[in-house]
């Protein structure tokens, strides 16, 4: 059998290079052959990024602006090396799909046709509600399910509810990664959805080691991982690199870190950033998936939330029974974290998970 999956797959960051690596690697588990199709939503360009950050900074000043798009040109071009490669040498992709009219078409054959992992049905990410997202295309009486989709946002837009209800009533099953999200599913009238864990998180440490890349820093260390602008965070990193008398170290994709503390690991290959989270004294970060790779690898873990889109680090945070170390927190702490606790939670998920593919794919 064969499965063709639609995810973010493009989005030139470790945690979507990630879980499109996982999601095949999980359908691959029951034996069924996984193939990424290569479509690229309409914002997801780099004109369309830089336009959309010149926007939300507001600059006017024509050197601010222009040093801007340079830097988002640097940016772009070390992330598009790193995420090529490891595409190119871990995933199996269909050709590119020039439009979703294009995908509609022309759509790739195949058994089973999924919404894969990460944040495909968060409109408000997206661009507004995509149907190439909601397996739209897939030719008639072909089987659609959904695997641990995200949708990341509270409430689904009133004026996208009724096209998303028609879409999700389509589906033969669907599993989605928070708990709120089961709760958005099932008041569009959708009854067969169940929560699951990340496809980074079905995988086990076992299943990752032959991707983690040798250790860069000798030294002990602890690592930063930000995706947003937080003092908060940066002023926590350095208390905590100084009591453990750690070197303070940071893996990033932005030229502007490169004026904070710390030894920078400027845009590393996918396989040196899970070295870094492997290797760590302790984690500090405010994305999901470094969280989810900082539990499954055991690594000592303060998160932090990123203002939007945070419902998927406290989820699995409190299923792995580690909201404690959600900094900010009502009942924030930096007590042990139980680690045989989390590693036989996410036994018991990643049994759940195989079940689903199992029941819905065969």
């Amino acid at each position: 059998m064969k499965a063709e999956i639609i995810t973010l797959h493009y989005i030139q960051h470790y945690g979507s290079l990630l879980q499109t690596y996982a999601t095949c690697k999980v359908f691959e588990k029951i034996g069924i052959e996984a193939e990424v199709i290569d479509y690229v939503r309409p914002n997801a360009d780099e004109d369309a990024e830089i336009k959309a950050g010149l926007s939300a900074r507001g600059y006017n000043n024509p050197v601010k602006r222009f040093l801007f798009i340079l830097s988002k040109k640097i940016e772009n071009k070390r992330r598009k090396k790193f995420s090529e490669e490891f595409l190119n040498k871990y995933v199996k992709l269909t050709k590119r799909f020039s439009s979703y009219d294009d995908l509609k078409a022309n759509p790739p054959q195949a058994d089973i046709y999924c919404t894969g992992s990460d944040q495909t049905w968060n409109s408000e990410y997206n661009g507004g509600y995509l149907p190439a997202y909601y397996l739209e295309f897939a030719p008639s009486g072909k089987k659609k399910i959904g695997y641990a989709i995200s949708i990341g946002m509270d409430k689904i837009p009133d004026t996208e509810f009724e096209v998303t209800r028609n879409s999700v009533m389509k589906y033969a099953a669907i599993s989605v990664r928070e708990k709120s999200a089961v709760e958005l599913i099932q008041n569009l009238g959708y009854t067969n959805v169940c929560q699951i864990i990340d496809p980074t998180l079905a995988l086990s440490l076992n299943d990752w080691k032959p991707l983690i890349g040798n250790r860069i820093i000798r030294e002990r260390y602890v690592l930063i991982y930000k995706l947003n602008p937080n003092d908060e965070l940066e002023s926590f990193a350095m208390k905590l690199a100084k009591d453990k008398k750690c070197k303070l170290v940071r893996v990033s994709y932005y030229l502007n870190h490169f004026r904070n503390q710390g030894k920078m690991e400027y845009c590393p290959s996918v396989e040196e950033f899970l070295s870094l989270i492997y290797y760590a004294d302790s984690v500090i970060t405010d994305s999901f998936h470094c969280v989810a790779f900082s539990l499954n690898f055991n690594t000592d873990l303060y998160a932090f939330y990123p203002g939007k889109y945070s419902t998927r680090i406290s989820s699995i945070m409190e299923l792995t029974g580690v909201k404690h170390r959600i900094v900010g927190e009502k009942e924030f702490n930096c007590s042990e974290i139980d680690f045989d606790n989390v590693n036989s939670v996410l036994s018991e998920e990643r049994e759940k998970s195989l079940a689903f593919l199992n029941m819905n794919c065969k």
